[in-house]
């Protein structure tokens, strides 16, 4: 057979297969393949007439045609009526190539996975055997703690402290650990002879545990006396009065020293009616221990500029 040989048609083939007397097997037409609808709709229609068609080229060369039978034409017509398969890979997306999200569904995820976190952070004192209640803590043993639903801080006072020196804070710190101590305890440096009695007249004729009575025992001691028959009492030392007020008055009208210049063992005289002793000199400073002064009726010491007293009384003679 030369390659310009056209093939035999189907029926030519059955008719050969007839001949040879054995049965054909039934017919199951293949599926031809068609690059457009066009193609396998034209394919299905009724045959057409055939006839030489002219090359471009110039050359005619006959076009070999196949007749189907009506069995082949049938099979061919429903591969053409099979609708178009389209693929479901992939899920149809809404703008951007994202799924679009019900907002009722993502709402009752939201609402589910709240509660359920919320749950389970729920404290561990929550359940009944451990609940803690105001006033009382409970535990699942046979023990129980009380708690007081008040619980009031312990209010802490503390002294202000003005020195402006160190001199100034070792007096100051002197006289907080005195005023610390009880009143009927001694002080170091207290000598008053009387610190644990009332309010009546002492010996020397001024009232017990007040400035002018530590002063007198004061100006007696540096005499040397430290018991009866007493050198200075209120009659002999400040007549006219018994008030510190009147001391001033009284050292003019005895014609003994004042001065602005201290000296150890002076009366420091106050205006505002109090007198004290002369411990020390520091400086424009002086110490002072007194009675009845920044602690009421109870011993003192302390540092003050010498400008503060009003007048320096020396001691008598």
């Amino acid at each position: 057979m030369s390659d310009e040989q056209q093939p035999d048609s189907l029926a030519k083939l059955f008719a050969n297969r007839a001949d040879t007397g054995s049965v054909p097997a039934p017919l199951v037409p293949a599926q031809p393949q068609f690059t457009s609808r066009r193609e396998m709709k034209n394919a299905a229609s009724p045959t057409r007439k055939s006839g030489p068609r002219t090359a471009k080229s110039g050359s005619t060369a006959p076009r070999a045609t196949t007749k189907l039978s009506r069995r082949d034409q049938a099979a061919v017509r429903r591969l053409a009526a099979t609708p178009k398969i389209t693929s479901t890979s992939t899920p149809p997306r809404g703008q951007g190539g994202r799924k679009r999200q019900n907002p009722l569904k993502v709402l009752f995820v939201l609402l589910v996975i709240s509660g359920f976190v919320g749950g389970i952070a729920l404290p561990a004192v929550a359940s009944s055997a451990n609940t803690l209640r105001a006033g009382s803590a409970t535990t699942k043993g046979s023990q129980s703690v009380k708690v007081s639903a008040s619980i009031e801080t312990s209010k802490v006072s503390r002294d202000t402290v003005s020195a402006t020196t160190e001199a100034e804070l070792r007096t100051e710190q002197i006289n907080a650990q005195y005023l610390a101590d009880a009143s009927r305890v001694r002080q170091p440096g207290d000598d008053y002879p009387w610190r644990d009695a009332g309010y009546s007249l002492s010996p020397l004729g001024y009232n017990y545990r007040q400035c002018v009575d530590f002063v007198a025992w004061r100006l007696n001691r540096d005499q040397g006396v430290t018991a009866a028959p007493w050198k200075w009492v209120w009659s002999n030392l400040t007549p006219s009065g018994g008030s510190a007020s009147e001391w001033q008055r009284a050292w003019i009208a005895h014609g003994w020293t004042t001065s602005a210049t201290p000296i150890v063992g002076a009366v420091a005289w106050f205006v505002g009616n109090h007198v004290a002793y002369v411990h020390a000199i520091s400086g424009d400073n002086v110490v002072i221990e007194e009675y009845n002064g920044t602690s009421s009726r109870s011993y003192a010491i302390r540092t003050i500029p010498s400008s503060s007293v009003g007048r320096f009384l020396y001691p008598p003679s």
